[in-house]
């Protein structure tokens, strides 16, 4: 299920490239990037985080987009909707592999062809029917994210 929060981006000052980013209505959870695209993407990392282990009845209420005080917040500061997709969240925690070459647009054919991989593992990477064991996962997951 997918669930919409209202998120604070400030821009990080001081001279600083980017946006840090936190949910009022989701204490202690923020989180900042680069970038709108690297924060807003850091914004669902980080609700996945504060998130995990909390059955959804029990999800905090999201405020109406509108109703959100900017009046302490740094000029330039704004708020957006941030979508949190549990089902895709929790398959990205299963299935990190899949999930890193997803977020920079590669298939399991091309994910293959940067490792120099076999096709037919990736693949089975990718479909969940195998899983290399957790050290070479994690080099896996860093060379996909380094290479983009």
């Amino acid at each position: 299920m997918k669930h919409y929060y209202p998120a604070i981006f400030s821009p990080k000052g001081s001279g600083l490239e980017g946006y840090t980013l936190e949910f009022p209505d989701v204490p202690g959870c923020f989180t900042m990037g680069d970038d709108i695209d690297e924060c807003y993407w850091m914004a669902q990392d980080a609700l996945g985080l504060m998130l995990d282990g909390i059955d959804e009845k029990d999800y905090p209420v999201p405020s109406n987009v509108n109703d959100v005080d900017l009046s302490d917040s740094p000029e330039g500061s704004f708020v957006s909707l941030v979508c949190f997709d549990k089902e895709k969240y929790d398959a990205a925690v299963k299935n990190p592999i899949k999930a890193a070459g997803r977020r920079v647009g590669l298939n399991a054919k091309q994910t293959a062809k940067l490792l120099g991989a076999p096709y037919r593992t990736v693949k089975s990477w990718f479909k969940g029917t195998r899983q290399p064991p957790p050290w070479i996962e994690r080099l896996v997951v860093e060379k996909i994210q380094n290479a983009y």
